[in-house]
């Protein structure tokens, strides 16, 4: 074998090396990504280089001349370029999804999948600066379950955090996209709704309370917990988070004094 055929057929194993690390690469990254798809494309083009490297090998055939050698080694700086490049890139990618886990945790309840206590003041204040800079409405719901802690007594904690999970759920599959849903303490949940106003939060917390109330939660045991939660209702007045959020607080015990498993609207101010 010529001195072009072995750079040649090192270049391919770079190759080969860069486009594993491709994989790992797209491992990391969400299917629905631009990015994913970017680095898959460039997959692709790595596998043609490769499939050109065997094709001048095959084509060069007994031929030994200097400019074949000198093609030869520049392709295989090619395959040592496009493997740096990959493993650098593999480290930031690797880099990235680390740090972007870690913001998420910081941010996220780990029993329910819904954003913690943490996140809701930087939130509201957002969603409370865009209504008020774009004159439209925004609205908050407060949730609390109904009777919690009777179901702690009675099923124990386990049961209580499987309740928690399945609420959580319910309360995610009612809102809309552009909707926060935030677990604000024990079994109490907010959800920000920008561009609600009263009439529309208050659809909204019908919406989940029927959803809460009419899915049930098959124990182990074999019953069917069905559990119910009550709502209150605020929507922006005067540019304050913190006085909407406590009007919604208040809505929210005025619907447990009147019977529970009922949503109340804030009166306007």
């Amino acid at each position: 074998m010529y001195v072009d055929d072995v750079l040649l057929v090192v270049g391919i194993g770079l190759l080969a090396a860069a486009l594993l690390t491709v994989r790992s690469i797209l491992g990391l990254l969400t299917q629905s990504s631009a990015l994913r798809r970017y680095w898959f494309w460039l997959g692709g083009v790595i596998a043609t280089f490769m499939v050109g490297y065997g094709a001048l090998i095959v084509l060069w055939g007994e031929q030994s001349l200097v400019a074949n050698e000198l093609v030869a080694l520049m392709l295989l700086l090619g395959g040592v370029f496009a493997l740096a490049v990959t493993k650098l890139s593999l480290m930031t990618t690797t880099d990235i999804v680390r740090i972007a886990k870690l913001e998420r945790d910081a941010i996220e309840d780990p029993l329910t999948g819904s954003y913690n206590r943490r996140y809701l003041e930087s939130k509201l204040d957002e969603e409370v600066r865009r209504a008020t800079r774009l004159k439209t409405p925004l609205s908050t719901v407060m949730i609390d379950l109904d009777h919690f802690k009777h179901v702690n007594d009675t099923y124990g904690h386990d049961v209580g955090d499987k309740v928690l999970r399945h609420v959580c759920a319910m309360i995610m599959a009612s809102v809309r996209s552009s909707d926060t849903v935030i677990r604000y303490g024990g079994e109490e949940f907010v959800v920000i709704a920008p561009g609600c106003d009263d009439a529309d939060a208050a659809s909204l917390a019908e919406a989940m309370r029927a959803k809460i109330a009419g899915s049930a939660l098959n124990l182990p045991n074999g019953d069917n917990l069905v559990v119910t939660a009550s709502l209150g209702v605020s929507s922006l007045r005067a540019g304050s988070a913190e006085a909407m959020l406590r009007a919604a607080d208040e809505a929210l015990y005025a619907a447990k004094r009147d019977g529970r498993n009922q949503i109340c609207v804030a009166a306007a101010a």
